[in-house]
């Protein structure tokens, strides 16, 4: 395993000698060196072979010609290119298209802004053992692309946030039974058409992440709760148009949950921690910042029970000293939360 660090200039001479010395080298991690370039990369990459794992992350000089390098290795199974603004389909493609391509477990493009639906078809024609995708944040990810997506059955953790995928894309995504997590965050074209399309074959659903999915009413979490019912972990932050109802269906389907986020909704009462409290039995980690309707007496009924609650009510009310800020997923602006002990970001 080598690692380069975040201020350390790595010139052609160096990358010549790693790729002689180390042909045995099987893991490969540069992250945030703004140094590094695409041709040193290609050097490391065709003098080391029997690479099985690839982190190049947030290097804003590596682009296509880097990857070209990884053309022909055979055991490449995690490759990471997250946050490489200059990675495009063509770069990706010289991965895919060859000898590791069928043989890649896990594969991550967030922030890869130039990655699209091209990748995706020769994804799908190639990475028929992937399991964990991420395409965050690409605008040129669309239904096209997504629909391909559904019918690759090894895949198990999707993550699809900030992307241009729609209802089309998710009733694809139905096809495959054996998705275990899927993060939609951000995809403001889904409706409850989409999400009742999709969620209504998925029945192995353990995690799904829809927040700040503006259109998302009552009617789609109907579905989802009384669908994916081995729910362990949910996120409804942001989806503005949601109510108590909504907290009803999931309390009543899924009570297995665990880890619930329904922040920043306006709508949001005292009645959904009640129902929370009955239905759902499991849980330990409550996010409810920026819910104004709901009170601390109510999130005191729930911490009763045990669950770990992250909220933001007046700290003159709690008389509590507040906990440094922690940032809510995807980007969205970070909200000061007062609770006894800190709670994880995925809460």
């Amino acid at each position: 395993s080598v690692s380069f660090a975040a201020d350390k200039a790595v010139v052609s001479t160096q990358s010549t000698g790693i790729a002689q010395n180390l042909p045995h080298l099987t893991e490969l991690c540069v992250e945030g060196n703004q140094n590094i370039t695409g041709s040193s990369i290609k050097m490391i990459g065709r003098g080391c072979p029997n690479l099985a794992q690839l982190y190049i992350i947030d290097c804003v000089h590596m682009c296509d010609m880097g990857l070209k390098g990884f053309s022909s290795s055979r055991g490449l199974r995690v490759v990471n290119l997250g946050d490489c603004i200059r990675v495009s389909d063509a770069g990706v493609r010289n991965i895919v298209d060859g000898p590791s391509g069928p043989f890649i477990r896990e594969l991550n493009l967030t922030n890869c802004l130039r990655v699209g639906d091209t990748t995706l078809f020769r994804i799908a024609q190639r990475c028929q053992s992937l399991a964990y995708v991420r395409f965050c944040y690409s605008e040129f990810v669309t239904d096209a692309g997504v629909e391909l997506l559904g019918n690759m059955q090894a895949l198990r953790c999707l993550d699809l946030s900030g992307c241009g995928v729609g209802d089309a894309g998710l009733a694809a995504l139905g096809n495959n039974p054996n998705f275990r997590n899927i993060s939609l965050s951000e995809c403001s074209q889904i409706t409850d058409v989409g999400i009742q399309k999709m969620c209504s074959r998925l029945l192995l659903l353990e995690s799904l992440d829809i927040s700040y999915c503006i259109n998302v009413t009552d009617y789609a979490t109907k579905f989802l709760a009384f669908s994916c019912r081995e729910l362990v972990r949910l996120n409804i932050a942001g989806c503005t148009q949601l109510t108590d109802t909504s907290v009803s269906y999931i309390s009543g389907g899924c009570h297995y949950l665990s880890h619930f986020n329904m922040s920043h909704i306006s709508h949001m009462t005292d009645k959904a921690l009640r129902f929370l409290r009955r239905g759902c039995r499991l849980l330990q980690r409550l996010n409810v910042t920026v819910c104004p309707k709901i009170t601390y007496s109510a999130i005191e009924r729930i911490e009763a029970g045990g669950c770990l609650v992250k909220h933001s009510i007046d700290v003159k009310e709690m008389k509590l000293s507040p906990i440094l800020p922690l940032s809510e997923t995807h980007k969205r602006p970070m909200s000061v939360g007062y609770s006894i002990f800190p709670i994880p970001n995925n809460a």
